[in-house]
């Protein structure tokens, strides 16, 4: 998909997303089987062993969503809620929903994946994300407060979604400069940075994470930390011309098959 349509297409799903969710919850959370029951869909949570995580099913013009409990813990967990509103998507988008209705696809089982490289699920994660976590509402619940780990856990809560969701939000929002590093098995798996972050070179996918970063440690010397640590610029980045003893922010978030996404942000005087 490219930046110019994915841009194009984010500002339709995302803004389909947003006026549902102001719609139906103006001044709460979100609650994603309400808006199923009001659109007269049906669903069930069940036990479906390893099948998928959710699945929206159209059969005789009636639409039925399927959550899976064996993936997703119990029914109000954040994972669930996100799984929902992804299926969710993939009603309320036009495209997706008359090629299922249509008999054009096939019901497809959706899996719970940070970066998708499917379109179609793509854009029904960037609906999930909007419709949970609203502009304005995220906005507002960020104003004046600086950015750590504190911040990203208040945001999770009182979303009910995922740390990691509330992570890729903050950052698709651009609330603040920072990047995010993606390492897994010790190994870079992408960097992203914000438009107006300050570093602009980076380490290559593939390249080993640098020793002396927290993610580093804990590849290295199987070091977890749950604390935000100081780290400096030329240990993540490769710019020429940089302050080596400015200070900067990194949060490292552990996640399961040995990945970590570490938060980087330049430390407020």
């Amino acid at each position: 998909m490219s930046s110019f349509f994915w841009e194009a297409r984010k500002r339709i799903v995302g803004s389909l997303a947003e006026e549902i969710s102001s719609y139906y919850f103006p001044l709460q959370s979100v609650d994603p089987a309400l808006i199923a029951n009001d659109e007269g869909i049906t669903f069930s949570y069940g036990n479906y062993q390893n099948s998928f995580d959710g699945l929206l099913q159209h059969q005789y013009g009636n639409f039925h969503i399927y959550i899976n409990l064996d993936r997703l813990q119990f029914e109000n967990a954040p994972r669930t809620r996100f799984t929902f509103a992804h299926e969710l998507a993939h009603y309320y988008i036009d495209d997706h929903r008359n090629a299922l209705k249509n008999g054009l696809v096939p019901s497809h089982p959706s899996f719970n994946a940070l970066f998708s490289k499917n379109p179609v699920e793509i854009e029904a994660d960037y609906f999930a994300a909007c419709l949970l976590m609203p502009s304005k509402s995220f906005q507002s619940r960020c104003l004046k407060k600086p950015l750590c780990s504190d911040l990203i856990a208040e945001l999770a809560k009182y979303f009910n979604t995922s740390i990691s969701s509330v992570i890729f939000r903050y950052f698709e929002l651009n609330m603040f400069p920072m990047a995010i590093v993606c390492s897994k098995n010790g190994r870079i798996e992408w960097v992203r940075p914000t438009r107006d972050f300050k570093y602009k070179k980076f380490y290559d996918k593939g390249d080993a994470v640098p020793n002396s970063t927290a993610a580093g440690e804990f590849f290295f010397q199987n070091r977890k930390y749950e604390t935000t640590e100081i780290v400096y610029p030329d240990d993540w980045f490769l710019d020429e011309e940089m302050d080596t003893s400015e200070q900067l922010y990194e949060k490292c978030y552990y996640q399961s098959n040995n990945t970590v996404f570490s938060l980087i942000w330049k430390k407020e005087k």
